[in-house]
């Protein structure tokens, strides 16, 4: 009984595909994995947001050092914390790897979810991809070895894509942008490691049609 449950649970893993969308908040990662999985019970979205488990020590440490900016956002009228990790050498440090094993411990309890359910498709609402740039530009640096950790993890995906679209754009789309300067570095990062890594780019400006029928395409998915 346990040789067969195993079995099981193995010819899943295999049959299951694993997709991620990945790009800039504005360029509508959200909306084109609903409509890639509306009406298809087979696909599973996850929003692959930072869910802080050892993160916290850092936190704590990020208070303790006022390593925390408080800033107004106009456009949705609220004020937002934001880490500023890049000038404490041990918070720098620390944030990638940390950041890595959280991200990496979300993961595999999804993943084990997910072969229980039998589910066929999984759709990631941001992956490795996006954690990697952010954490580019939290840290005003990147070493090699987590490089090289996030890009292996960001290949257990079969199929990625960028969605790509210019600030203008984007903060019409999305409210909550803290700064235009961000989101100009995050673009440029995006592409230069979609480019490295061979992550098809979408040009997300377009038709919701056009994007969503490029996206299809692309990941190999029925729309």
């Amino acid at each position: 009984m346990l040789s067969a449950a195993k079995s099981s649970m193995l010819w899943v893993m295999c049959l299951t595909k694993y997709v991620a969308l990945s790009g800039v908040d504005g360029s509508g990662k959200s909306t084109i994995a609903y409509m890639l999985s509306m009406g298809s019970p087979n696909i599973k979205v996850v929003w692959f947001r930072w869910r802080a488990f050892t993160l916290y020590a850092l936190y704590l440490y990020s208070k303790l050092r006022g390593l925390c900016v408080k800033v107004y956002v106009p456009r949705i009228k609220r004020w937002l914390y934001v880490h500023v990790f890049h000038v404490d050498g041990i918070a720098r440090h620390l944030y990638l790897y940390l950041l890595f094993i959280d991200l990496t411990v979300f993961y595999l309890l999804y993943k084990l979810i997910i072969i229980v359910k039998g589910v066929e498709i999984v759709l990631f609402d941001r992956f490795y991809l996006d954690a990697l740039v952010d954490a580019i530009h939290t840290c005003r640096r990147v070493d090699r070895v987590f490089l090289k950790l996030f890009i292996a993890m960001q290949r257990k995906v079969s199929k990625a894509l960028v969605l790509d679209i210019d600030v203008s754009n984007a903060i019409a789309r999305k409210k909550d942008i803290i700064s235009l300067r961000e989101l100009e570095f995050k673009r440029r990062v995006y592409l230069i490691l979609a480019k490295h890594l061979n992550i098809p780019i979408i040009d997300a400006r377009r038709d919701l049609t056009a994007v969503l029928n490029d996206s299809c395409r692309i990941l190999q998915l029925r729309c």
